[in-house]
């Protein structure tokens, strides 16, 4: 038999607030604690034991020893010039994953943030158009794994001198891989951020994306916080979406639109769908005119996104005119939209993209 691969140290975050309670009566130490650590984590943000001032030092030395604040690791960061942060996290067993922050002007001093996370390292889905989607599935995240990726870009904001109204940024689960593939991870990860002595994020200040999968759709739907959902639609044809996100070939359109009409019913919430725009491909008049078909009598907004443009790809983002023209076809039948302004264009920051070329870099 081989040697004893070394134990990874606890990582906090994965721990809920009974599982923490737990282990810290494990460490010989009283209930309050554990209250102590969540506060140092979700609420000073704290990056190291060291700054936990009112843990005795005895207990900060067993804590270094047993576990980690963070259980990521920045490794590489690309800044665009329209202020978009993308990061490769290394994991603690060496897989890596991106998230990013994209910011938008409020006025009046402040900026509001939108953090963009991964869920899974690599995807099982494989749109073709996703660098993701072609480096296959590695793993499912822990609820730490994906909880760190939000507390690493709020203590961003706040090294950098942001105000309170910053520190609560609004939450995409949209970044690598398929939110929904990882449910349970998912929800302890979104009760984290929402707890009152988590977090305290706004649950309508999240949203999860979807490719498609009706079963976890219908879950969701039953969950008792008001999370957004969104769902990554990009074609109104089976033909046309079978090629472009492959799920729809298990769950084609008609089983999908009928369980966002159930979504919306059950919910009482609005839906949003995604649809990224490809020049030449599903961009034209026609076919915003069956996307309003189909969507038409539907409580939703739809998502319309320009390609960004990425070297080698087949896929080529639309002309300005032609996305301004999708538009008005949907605004003109009445479908709530909005042509999204792409940001990190520069820095090459659609999902995936950034690690694909540390590992091709790493390979030459």
């Amino acid at each position: 038999m081989s040697k004893d691969v070394k134990k990874q140290p606890i990582c906090l975050t994965d721990l809920t607030d009974q599982a923490l309670s737990d282990f810290v009566a494990e460490l010989g130490q009283p209930a309050y604690r554990a209250k102590q650590l969540r506060h140092w984590l979700y609420k000073e943000l704290a990056s190291s034991f060291e700054q936990m001032g009112n843990l005795p030092q005895a207990l900060r030395a067993k804590l270094i020893k047993k576990a980690v604040v963070s259980c990521i690791d920045p490794v590489h960061e690309l800044v665009s010039k329209d202020s978009t942060i993308k990061v490769l996290f290394a994991l603690l067993d060496g897989k890596t994953v991106e998230a990013s922050v994209m910011q938008h002007p409020a006025g009046k001093g402040n900026n509001r943030y939108t953090v963009c996370v991964s869920t899974q390292a690599g995807c099982a889905i494989g749109c073709p158009f996703c660098a993701t989607g072609q480096q296959g599935f590695e793993r499912n995240l822990t609820p730490g794994e994906i909880i760190d990726q939000v507390l690493y870009f709020t203590r961003r904001v706040r090294l950098n001198g942001g105000t309170e109204p910053d520190y609560a940024p609004n939450v995409v689960f949209m970044g690598m891989g398929e939110p929904l593939a990882n449910y349970n991870a998912l929800m302890q990860a979104i009760e984290t951020l929402n707890a009152g002595d988590g977090f305290n994020l706004g649950a309508r200040s999240m949203t999860v994306s979807t490719a498609g999968l009706v079963p976890k759709i219908e879950r969701f739907a039953k969950e008792p916080r008001q999370v957004g959902l969104a769902v990554s639609l990009h074609a109104a044809s089976d033909a046309l979406r079978n090629m472009l996100v492959p799920i729809n070939k298990t769950y084609p359109l008609k089983r999908l639109m009928a369980v966002c009409n159930k979504y919306v019913e059950t919910t009482g919430r609005r839906i949003t769908f995604e649809y990224i725009l490809f020049g030449g491909l599903n961009d034209s008049i026609p076919q915003a005119v069956e996307l309003a078909t189909l969507l038409k009598g539907m409580n939703c907004h739809v998502n319309l996104i320009a390609a960004n443009p990425v070297e080698g790809s087949r896929f080529k983002p639309p002309t300005h005119s032609t996305s301004l023209s999708f538009l008005s076809e949907l605004e003109r039948r009445h479908i709530s939209c909005t042509l999204r302004v792409s940001k990190g264009a520069d820095i090459g920051a659609g999902c995936g993209q950034l690690r694909s070329r540390v590992a091709g870099a790493n390979k030459s």
